[in-house]
């Protein structure tokens, strides 16, 4: 009697727990030679393999750090603003990056791929390790997209953001930081904040209205994006969800949301209070800002010392006991449309340990091409024509519904962490 219910169950759980490899493998190269490169992609795949975990956690710390961290293995030095008049008056600042969401965007973008076994289109499959290109010329791991076809002249080096992990991930982040001049204030406009940046993430995939939360083809009554659900959401919700939801890969991070009735109804937000929704939705319950484990708030002499835990001066994170969480690391930014690959942890190898310091809660313009459509990531659908549309929004749903259960599997093989925020 038992015998014929077993085999079904025996049978649905060896398909879902090979299915995620093949995601995993996913793999386009649209490279610069290839006979199917329609969209002038310039610069030619570059060999390599893809870093570890744990390398990917050092990278991305060290990123979110800035310019001052990163030195030559990224772009030139710029500086943030911060401070709104609520209450600090605007100044500008050295930049420096929430990790958290560095490390979001680019599992979103790429599931930290930089280098991978090509696997389409056809005159590329099979061959070893190489940068990954998606078919609209996002390169590596944050899928960098503007400045990487054939006729552009980006302030950034394209061959680096193909060779380099780091530079492609500080190039991203490059990228983010003009998202954050291009948008208005998040509360009081503070870079070391997480929820501050929730505008910035929204115009890093489009400033549209496929990413306003209160565009209808989002369900009214979603909660907090899980990667392992899967769900049409706009892409910075998939950002904010995946910081929550980690698959093992570093601490997560319970972020607040801005209240609906302040977003607008365009394809950019207004000026924002700060954000204390427990869900996109859901203002009845509130949560604490944070500010991030890993960018200092101190002086030259702070608890990280100049070689210690925090990195070069001030608080910082409290990570590697080698200052791993200190002069290490960050990720970039992308392009998808918030399809999400896989939709879930799948995107990229099992992992199981994150970086990071204390996380604590805090109680309490300059546009450029990329702000005004929509960019794809190595597992997205281009939007970019389309703003708003339900089709767009239909298909992100389709993908990550139909993934989610493959995301589920991976989740299963992970380690816990306990949560320290």
């Amino acid at each position: 009697m038992r015998s014929r219910p077993l085999l079904i169950l025996a049978a649905i759980s060896a398909a879902t727990l090979v299915a995620p490899a093949a995601r995993a493998a996913y793999c386009p190269c649209f490279t610069a030679s290839s006979a199917y490169n329609d969209r002038g992609c310039a610069i030619e795949a570059v060999p390599g393999i893809n870093p570890s975990v744990a390398e990917w956690n050092a990278i991305f710390d060290r990123v979110a750090r800035g310019p001052a961290a990163w030195g030559d293995a990224g772009p030139a030095t710029f500086d943030l603003g911060q401070g709104c008049d609520q209450p600090e008056a605007p100044r500008q600042i050295p930049a420096a990056f929430p990790c958290e969401l560095l490390k979001a965007i680019a599992m979103q973008e790429s599931g930290w791929q930089q280098f991978c076994e090509p696997d389409r289109p056809m005159d590329q499959a099979g061959a070893s390790s190489r940068t990954i290109i998606s078919f609209d010329c996002g390169y590596g791991a944050s899928q960098i997209t503007s400045g990487m076809r054939s006729g552009d002249s980006p302030d950034f080096d394209p061959r680096r953001v193909a060779a380099d992990p780091t530079y492609n991930a500080a190039t991203g982040t490059h990228i983010l930081a003009m998202k954050w001049k291009a948008t208005r204030c998040v509360g009081d406009r503070q870079p070391a904040i997480v929820e501050h940046w929730y505008s910035a993430v929204w115009a890093y995939n489009g400033l549209s209205y496929v990413n306003n939360p209160n565009n209808p083809n989002y369900d009214a009554g979603r909660g907090v994006y899980d990667p392992a659900i899967g769900g049409a959401v706009p892409y910075q919700e998939r950002v904010f969800g995946r910081m929550e939801h980690t698959g093992g890969r570093w601490e997560g991070t319970e972020v607040a949301y801005p209240a609906l009735g302040e977003i607008g109804g365009s394809g950019a937000p207004a000026a924002l209070s700060e954000p204390r929704c427990a869900s996109p939705t859901d203002c009845t319950r509130t949560r604490p800002l944070h500010v991030t484990r890993c960018v200092d708030d101190g002086g030259a002499d702070g608890d990280g010392g100049a070689d210690g835990d925090g990195g070069a001066g001030g608080r910082g994170g409290s990570g590697g006991a080698d200052g791993s969480d200190g002069a290490d690391g960050r990720g970039g930014t992308g392009g998808a449309d918030g399809s999400g690959g896989p939709d879930g942890d799948a995107g990229g190898p099992p992992v199981t340990a994150g970086q990071g310091g204390s996380g604590r809660p805090l109680d309490d313009e300059e546009n450029d091409d990329e702000t005004t459509s929509t960019r794809v990531g190595i597992y997205g659908r281009c939007s970019c024509d389309v703003p708003g549309s339900g089709a767009a929004a239909g298909a992100a749903s389709w993908m990550a519904l139909g993934a989610g259960g493959l995301a589920a599997a991976w989740r299963r093989r992970l380690p816990r962490r306990r949560r320290t925020d």
